[in-house]
């Protein structure tokens, strides 16, 4: 697997988010600056929040098979609705599945876009 950028993350943040608030009736992007303002934020919190999470939630994780952590993965995205003005979720729910359908999308376009490894 080849390392990934953080710019190249952005940017399929960015697609990804585009595809998630067309598909998702729960889910409000305001403008395109929104959109490119969710996806820093979101690469942001993904590489310094969310690693701090994954540590102190491994008990759960653990105990739950892993499932735990697609909560984690809902609950990154509901904090970035709730520091990105432009950007809202309807509930909890809808950013859990947008979370579930970010990381199939982001995992499909940097394999297809970037040649990254399945």
């Amino acid at each position: 697997m080849k390392n990934v950028s953080f710019l190249t993350k952005i940017i399929v943040n960015l697609i990804a988010f585009a595809i998630v608030g067309t598909m998702f009736k729960g889910v409000h992007i305001d403008s395109i600056f929104t959109l490119i303002a969710i996806s820093v934020l979101f690469g942001l919190l993904n590489a310094f929040v969310k690693p701090f999470l994954a540590i102190i939630t491994i008990p759960i994780t653990a105990i739950t098979f892993g499932i735990f952590y697609l909560f984690i993965n809902g609950f990154m995205v509901w904090l970035t609705s709730f520091l990105i003005s432009g950007f809202t979720i309807a509930n909890f729910a809808t950013a859990f599945w947008s979370a579930i359908f970010l990381s199939l999308i982001s995992w499909l376009a940097e394999m297809i876009f970037f040649k990254r490894d399945a």
